[in-house]
Formats: structure tokens, sequence, C-alpha cells
């Protein structure tokens, strides 16, 4: 006789499981929420019917059912007291707050269930006919398999389907799929520990809700054509699948939690029309799709956490440049890269279906967003096989190393990708100015965070790769002095003071002597600081620099940044900019605006200023000209002594 309930298989001299779940336990901690989203949005991409331009819907519901109306839940309860007979006082710290709280959870009047199913997709096929390599039985039936559905998919049901388990007090999940010529099916799956059935016998520690022929040892999903009033809660009829978390730990501002996760890892898919997401909670819906993302990011504004994510779809929605390259076909990796002095140096890594895989920043001044997406199906392919269950990396170490010759292409793969877009920038961003003294790991000084998405992986300093130095030369003019480095060998760091050390014998610099005090001409009709002619009450200095730099934030609005480490504390510096052309004159700038510290600072004949800086502390400037393109700039910078 057919029975529908719980069924924990028997040990039968098998080796008793705890608890712990190495499966689970990675998608557990801070990014809970987001490891959960993502693994249920790229599976429903993952099954998208072939053919079809419509995008593929995910819906995530939270509701409150009823405990005592329903016997799946007295069953589990008594699943939970076998688990306390089993083990007994020898019940390990990690089990015992689980099987605590599961108890505590089937004491609640109702219990909070989050649903998400998708839409506009093949659904689970091999129900009826038990196939193993069918994506059901990879879903419910089996651990460590997963289906591959084509090239560009993140893996299908593998380690991944264990996030949502992660999001259970009970440990319990329940599918619900219509699939091919309407074949429908449902099935509940508990993952708890060793226990002891109804016979006294123990169990194995992943147990399922299913039609039980134990008198003919079969055993099958709930089929449309019994009865089951558990099941009839999540009616379907349109072809897809439901993810049914029962105990859902996390419904403290869940939809906003979802969304932010959300956001974060398929705004690509979502502004391409492949990805539609709607919560529901209650009567309130919120629907995110190409025409709600830019709203969505706007409310999200001051949510630090959704800074880098923001500028990363400013990026890809309106990009300062999009390149693409060939990796192993034309065209298979797409490049996009926008810049503003307030973005955070971040590089972010998609897969074809729209997915985030992984963010990373390279180290330059300039500031910047960076979307990478691989676009080719065998690149596509390849780098599926190098990311880690939870898909938010390419390393090449995680294909086998037998397979030599994959390896060593994964590894070629994601170097060269890694290659380009430091290129790309360095070309987009980095421009060499003239007068520039770059101390060796300068920098470690510039005042600037270096932060991305959660989860940052080592980045490269190109500041700090090589520094080259070579014979100093000393220029005095009119000016002031500058100093320019010959290229001459690879030098490398020494701590201490290293002057006239054997490997390093260049001198100190010499400093410069101040100018005589000379006065403004009392006739002027409106004196400025610096040097004029006659006798005089102030004195101009040119500043003693450690270090100056300048480059473009963005060239088409005439915006550069400009940083400097001075030796001295300087009360009243002024600093005015000039244009090098080919033949090396230097034209004056006109500033447009110039701030120091968020502060406007006041232009007055083409110099800004005063301001105060103080000794070995890197002060960085922005200057917009009036003249807008890319330029090599020469700095002038003097310092007005009062008496």
């Amino acid at each position: 006789m057919t029975q529908v309930g719980w069924r924990f298989p028997p040990l039968s001299g098998g080796t008793r499981q705890g608890y712990t779940n190495n499966d689970i336990e990675v998608f557990k901690g801070q990014e809970l929420i987001d490891n959960l989203a993502r693994e249920i949005c790229q599976n429903s991409l993952d099954a998208h019917i072939e053919g079809t331009d419509t995008p593929v819907r995910v819906v995530f519901e939270l509701r409150q059912i009823s405990r005592s109306g329903y016997d799946v839940f007295s069953q589990y309860s008594r699943c939970l007291k076998g688990c306390r007979k089993y083990w007994g006082t020898e019940m390990d710290a990690k089990l015992c707050r689980f099987v605590e709280g599961a108890e505590a959870t089937l004491t609640e009047d109702d219990i909070p269930v989050l649903i998400a199913s998708d839409y506009n997709t093949k659904g689970l096929s091999g129900s009826h006919n038990g196939k193993l390599s069918s994506s059901w039985e990879a879903l419910t039936g089996s651990d460590g398999v997963s289906v591959k559905s084509d090239e560009n998919s993140a893996g299908s049901y593998g380690i991944g389907k264990n996030a949502p388990f992660a999001c259970s007090s009970l440990s319990m999940v329940f599918y619900n799929t219509v699939a091919e010529n309407n074949e429908s099916a449902f099935i509940g799956v508990a993952r708890l520990a060793t226990l002891l059935n109804e016979d006294g016998k123990p169990t194995q520690r992943v147990g399922k809700y299913q039609n039980n022929d134990e008198e003919n040892e079969k055993w099958f999903p709930i089929y449309d054509t019994d009865e089951n009033d558990f099941r009839d809660c999540f009616h379907r009829i349109e072809r897809g699948t439901d993810v049914i978390i029962v105990g859902f730990t996390q419904a403290t501002n869940w939809v906003t939690n979802v969304t932010k996760a959300v956001l974060k890892n398929f705004f690509v898919a979502i502004s391409e029309g492949r990805l539609v997401v709607e919560l529901k909670n209650g009567n309130d819906i919120r629907i995110i799709d190409e025409s709600t993302l830019s709203q969505l990011f706007n409310d999200f504004s001051d949510d630090t956490e959704m800074l880098a994510t923001s500028q990363l779809y400013k990026a890809f929605t309106s990009p300062d440049c999009k390149k693409t390259m060939e990796v192993l076909e034309a065209d298979d990796v797409e490049v996009y890269i926008k810049s503003d002095s307030s973005y955070k140096r971040t590089i972010a890594n998609f897969r074809a279906t729209g997915m985030l895989v992984g963010t990373y920043y390279k180290r330059i001044f300039q500031h910047y967003a960076a979307v990478v997406i691989v676009r080719g199906s065998k690149l596509g392919e390849l780098l599926k096989d190098t990311e880690p269950p939870r898909h938010n990396r390419w390393d090449y170490k995680q294909i086998e190393s037998s397979d030599r010759k994959k390896r060593k292409l994964a590894r070629e793969s994601i170097q060269k990708i890694d290659d380009f877009v430091l290129n790309l920038l360095k070309s987009q961003f980095e421009v060499v100015t003239e007068d520039t003294v770059d101390a060796a790991g300068v920098g470690e000084y510039i005042p600037d965070d270096i932060d991305g998405l959660g989860g940052q992986s080592e980045g490269d300093d190109i500041l700090k790769v090589k520094i080259k130095i070579g014979k100093i030369k000393t220029n005095h003019t009119h000016q002031g002095f500058t100093t320019e480095v010959a290229v001459q060998e690879e030098g490398t760091e020494e701590e201490g003071d290293v002057h006239n050390h054997e490997r390093n014998p260049n001198p100190v610099p010499p400093r410069p002597r101040p100018p005589k005090p000379v006065t403004p001409d009392p006739d002027a009709p409106d004196p400025q600081p610096g040097a004029t002619p006659g006798k005089g009450v102030k004195t101009v200095n040119t500043p003693n620099l450690s270090a100056q730099r300048a480059f473009p934030v963005s060239s088409s609005q005439g915006l550069y940044k400009i940083v400097i480490k001075p030796s001295e504390t300087y009360e009243n510096l002024y600093v005015e900019c000039f244009a090098v052309g080919e033949d090396g004159k230097a034209d004056s700038l006109d500033m447009e605006s110039f701030t120091f510290n968020s502060k406007n600072i006041k232009i007055s004949n083409g110099k800004a200023g005063p301001i105060k800086v103080e000794a070995d502390t890197p002060a960085v400037f922005f200057a917009k000209f009036f003249r807008k393109e890319k330029m090599k700039l020469r700095l002038s910078l003097t310092e007005v002594v009062k008496k």
C-alpha cells in the first residue's frame, strides 16, 4: 500500500551521519540571501526555453502556512524526536542547536515559507521515468551531481542546490514542477542527521516527503493524480519549477535584501531583457525589470553596500569606453569602462547569461568601474569549469591537474582577459606628467580607498611593480626648479636612507634657495601674490615636493586629478597649470574650477590658491579646465610667505 509521508532510508550498517554538511555550510554567513538569489536565478536562466525571446521570470513570495493544518509538520516532529533518541547525550553542539531551533519553529502557529517560482523555463524533466541524468534526479535524488543544460550554463543542480537549505530552520525544501507534456511532480527533501525511525532503526540523514510503497520497495514523487493537501498549497499549471523553503529564517527585510542581491548579481541579465524578478509580500509587489532598474538604483543611492554595484551599472549602460577582444573566438569578450572621481576601483566579470561571477580591482590612480562580459560559447564553457561552487570567481586551479591542456588554456585565457583590462585602463587614464618624481612606493601614500563588491581578490599595483631609477638632473628656471628622471635600469626598494648607497649612488637633490625678498609695485591697480618688481615684504618660494602627478578623470569634461606630496608644510600654496605640446612649448590653462578637500579654491589670473598642505601628506586636487581634451600637464607651484 502506498502512503505519503517522510521517509529516511535505513542506515543498514552504513556510516552514521551528523548534521554538519559542508555543501550547505559554504552558503551560510553574511552573504546568505545573496547566495540564495544567485543560485535560484542562475538555475532559472540556465533552464530558459530555447528559441524564445521571452525573458525568464522569477517570482519570490513569502507566505505563512498554518502548522496545524498539515501532517507534514507533525510527522517531521517525530523525526526530530527520533534524532534526539539516537544521539542522546552524545549530540554535538551544532546538531543540538539545529534540533532546538527546528522544534521551536514547529511550536509556532504559522510557518514562514518562501516560494521561488520560475516561468518561461523548461521545468524539471525525468520525474516520471527516473532517468539518472535528468534534471529532476540531479535536484532531488543525488548529491554532487549536476546536469549541464548548455555550454553557457553555470551548472545545474550541483552543490548550489544546497543554498536554500541554508535558509531553512527546518533544513527542509520542497520542489514542485511542471515540465514538457505537462509532466508534473512534487517532493520534499530534508537534511538532518542519523535518527531512529518508527521501527527504532537508525536511518540515513537525508529524507524525502513522497509516495512510499514499502511492500514493493518503490518510492515516487507526489503526482497530480495523488491527493495531498500540502501539495495543493502550491498549485501550478504553467511550465517551470517552484523551490519552496519551509521555515524561512530570513523574513526580516527580505524584500530589500533580495532586491539588493538581484541587482548585484543580475543587472546585466535584467538590462538585456533576459530576466524579470518579482517580489511578493502580502499585497505588496515589486517588479525588477529593465524599466525599473534605474529607479531602484536611485532608491539605493545612499546605501554604501550598493555603491560599487551602482557604479558598475552606470559603466555598463553609459560607458566612456567599450571594447571587444578575442580569446578563443572573435569578439568573445566585451569590456565596458566608466570613470568618475567618486568611483571605487571595481572590475566585475559576468557570464553570457548576465550573471555576476566575481569582482576584483587593479590599483591605478584613476577611479573607475569596469564590466567584463564573456560572450563566446567556447570561452564560456571553459570558464564555467574554473568556477568554485559559489560561482564567485575564475580560478583555473578548479580544473583537475591531470587535464594539463585544459588547465593551461584556462590559465592563459584568464590572464589574457586580465591583461587586456589592465592595459585598457592604463591607456584610457594614465597620463605621464612633465616634472614628475615618483618615489619608490609612493602609491602607498595616495589617500584613496581601494574598495569594490564584497569578497575582493588581491589586486595589482602598476605603480609598484618595477621602479626604474636613473641619473637625476636638476634644472633651475625662473619658475623654480624641476627634476627629471632618466630611465636606465631596474631598481629595488631599500629601507632607510639609501642616498649614496652602493646600489643607489644618486645624491639628494639640492634644496632650492629662496629668492631675495621683493615688494609688490604699490602703483599696480591689482597687486597679485608672487614676485613682482620693487622692494617688498613678501617672499616667494618654490615648494619642495617628493612626488607629484596629474592625470585625467574625464578629459572630455576637462576634469583632471592632481596629487602632490610636499616635503614641508606650506601655508599659502598657489597652483598654476600648463598644457605641454609635442614641441615642448607650454600654454597656460584657464581653470573653470579647482577643489581641495571638497572645497572650491579661489582662482585668480590662472592661479588657484591659497592652499595649506601638510608635510609628507599627499594632497589631492581636482582641476576642471575650459579646455576639454586629453593633455600632458606641467604644474607650477609657488609658496607666498607672509611677513
